[in-house]
């Protein structure tokens, strides 16, 4: 194989690897928010899917819509979830140029 530098090639490897290091480091510092009810929940979440802020709107807090409440929480932490995951894969695509990494979470 005539021209095949595999030295270029490691470093390329190396700096490809510094870059998803420096992505999924990132992914903490990302923050998505979502809401479900009108906003009478909020969800404020990281890159990394940790739940960062949760806000529920006093006027639902009745014990009498417990089953209510919890369907908005989850739907709210779910809607969150799916926010985080996408900037999350558009975070790492930037840093890769587009290149598939198999093995990645996202």
């Amino acid at each position: 194989m005539a021209g095949f530098d595999i030295q270029h090639l490691m470093r390329q490897a190396r700096k490809l690897e510094k870059a998803m290091a420096e992505a999924k480091e990132k992914l903490g510092e990302l923050s998505v928010e979502a809401e479900a009810g009108s906003g009478l929940v909020k969800v404020t979440m990281d890159g990394r899917c940790g739940v960062k802020k949760l806000q529920i709107d006093p006027k639902v807090v009745d014990p009498a819509d417990v089953a209510m409440l919890e369907d908005l929480v989850s739907a709210a932490v779910n809607a969150a979830v799916e926010k985080a995951r996408t900037a999350a894969e558009a975070s790492i695509q930037k840093a890769t140029g587009g290149v598939q990494m198999p093995g990645l979470p996202y």
